[in-house]
């Protein structure tokens, strides 16, 4: 037993992997995201407000298999064994104990390798691109040269993170500009990907301007960095992450495919260092650097055999760890009060209680992106997030989900103030229940701004594009819904929301894309603002979202 072990070492390591992942997958209720995700895969589109569209695409293809949450995971439990597969084939010297070691070291590789988000076929495709660059430089064959290509389109199809695994790749092999190979890679690259750019042009690049600026904070504050470098020590490795990261990081590179991996490492880890001056960074976006930590350091840690001891030694209480949350993700598992956020339990407990106060109407989530997508999975019945002024905008602005809901009786779901009639909800903290007939709501209608708004003398001045669906227009001029109001919405740094009219009512709106002025008058005490449109709803004090912010100081 003991000698077929070590002849098919590697096959039972793979095997194994993939039989408990896919378990994990099967038997684990979904993660606020893929829910999300898995609304994407009911409107296949080449682009979406947050990402591209491969997780969308996976999504529905193992749906089709197993329509539950196996088949929301099952390509994602592919890609990540055959991503761990790919990284060993990178290795220029194998100790394949070694490589198992550091693998299983990190936690969020085993546990996370089931969740349907848009880093898992990153990663894997950021490993097929190391792994034919590895190629391409050894000799740059015209097959090699668009496989190249094409992978760098799936890696920007997967996360717009990928490109920078481009920008270190070349920048760690200057001579790689020289050659035209690089330039056909290029050109591959963005005639698969101009679908997608396609999209971005003819919805108004909003995941660009929601990645690069609706994310960013009003001020720097200290815990954004201090968050993220325990962030990423975390999620290298609960016990020995700090070993891997300095193994890697000391690590000096030898050939091509090392100094790409290296500047990778550096590149990905600095990038979100700067960025948290920015904001909050959200510690996965940091994952595709994890093809060069396990590479470097492996490469390290086989020089060094007292480290290695230390790796061995803490191995055992690691996977112990992930055996508990393994173990705690399973739903007959209760939930414990004490585990931060927890999204994968009880969640059809509290859609039950939703669906039973329904009693078939429609419902609609305010500022719940997350909630509606479950309640929609798990009842297989469509529900709409009305993205409201404190929340943020998302894919129900551009999904057709909002016109079946208007001028029906709702059920909506969110948090309400205490002068409104409602009824408490017992499975969801804080969450309360009120019918609205007729519903109303205009968040699909998108205002952008043809120039930068300014606030002059307690005046705000702004011209933009008001862009609306045409199936819209007859209901901007029936009653109730054509009171509805086009507002100024200021949030200061505490949050709070000042709301001022803008003299435009949505009977203003009568093309599919028609430009507008404003001048109102706005009296705000001095500080810093972030400013949008909003569109008042049948919801008393929330209007939906209408458009991107703008940062404002009142001296």
């Amino acid at each position: 037993m003991l000698s077929f072990i070590k002849r098919n070492h590697r096959l039972l390591f793979y095997i194994a992997w993939f039989l408990v992942t896919l378990i994990q997958a099967g038997y684990t209720e979904l993660f606020d995201d893929e829910a999300y995700y898995w609304i994407y895969a009911q409107f296949p589109d080449w682009g979406y407000f947050d990402h591209p569209p491969i997780i969308a695409l996976l999504i529905k293809a193992g749906y089709a298999i197993f329509p539950n949450e196996l088949g929301v995971r099952f390509f994602i439990v592919i890609l990540n064994t055959a991503t761990i597969f790919l990284t060993q084939q990178l290795l220029a010297k194998k100790d394949d104990y070694l490589f198992y070691a550091i693998v299983c070291s990190i936690a969020v590789v085993q546990i996370g390798g089931i969740i349907a988000v848009p880093d898992i076929p990153l990663l894997f495709f950021v490993t097929l691109f190391f792994w034919l660059y590895q190629r391409f430089t050894e000799r740059m064959t015209i097959v090699r040269t668009v496989l190249l290509g094409l992978s760098v389109a799936a890696m920007l199809y997967s996360k717009y993170h990928g490109l920078l695994i481009v920008l270190c790749t070349l920048a760690s092999n200057p001579i790689l500009f020289t050659r035209y190979q690089t330039y056909v890679v290029t050109a591959v690259a963005l005639l698969v990907f101009a679908p997608h750019l396609y999209w971005q042009y003819t919805h108004g690049f909003p995941s660009i301007q929601f990645h690069l600026f609706e994310r960013s904070a009003n001020s720097y504050d200290t815990r954004y960095t201090i968050e993220y470098l325990v962030g990423q020590l975390a999620l290298a490795g609960p016990l020995m992450g700090w070993l891997l990261l300095k193994a890697a990081f000391d690590y000096t590179p030898g050939a091509a495919i090392e100094r790409a991996l290296k500047y990778s490492l550096i590149g990905f880890y600095a990038f979100f260092l700067l960025s948290s001056l920015r904001g909050r960074i959200e510690a996965n976006w940091t994952v595709p650097a994890f093809v060069a930590l396990i590479v470097l350091s492996h490469q390290n840690l086989r020089r060094q055999p007292s480290w290695r001891s230390w790796l061995y030694k803490s191995l055992p209480i690691t996977l112990i760890f992930v055996l508990l949350i393994r173990i705690y993700m399973f739903p007959l598992i209760p939930r414990a009060s004490w585990f931060p956020k927890d999204e994968f339990h009880e969640n059809k407990t509290w859609v039950k209680e939703i669906k039973d106060r329904a009693q078939g109407l429609p419902v609609v989530f305010i500022g719940s992106y997350q909630h509606a997508s479950k309640y929609w999975f798990y009842t297989q019945t469509p529900a709409f997030s009305m993205n409201n002024i404190q929340y943020r905008r998302n894919n129900y602005n551009f999904w057709p989900i909002e016109d079946s809901m208007i001028g029906k009786k709702v059920l909506a779901v969110g948090v309400y103030d205490s002068v409104t009639q409602i009824d408490h909800l017992k499975s969801l903290n804080d969450q309360a229940t009120h019918v609205y007939a007729p519903y109303f709501s205009f968040s699909r209608v998108n205002i952008r701004y043809e120039e930068k708004p300014a606030l002059i003398n307690k005046q705000l001045i702004v011209q933009g594009i008001i862009d609306a669906p045409f199936n819209y227009f007859p209901i901007f001029q029936q009653s109730p819904y054509d009171t509805a109001s086009i507002q100024l919405a200021f949030e200061d740094e505490r949050e709070k929301v000042h709301f001022f009219p803008s003299g435009l009512t949505v009977r203003n709106i009568g093309l599919p894309r028609q430009s507008f002025s404003v001048q109102a008058p706005v009296d705000l005490p001095p500080g810093k603002y972030i400013f949008r449109f909003a569109i008042s709803s049948c919801i008393p004090k929330s209007p939906s979202m209408n458009s991107i912010g703008v940062r404002m100081k009142v001296e």
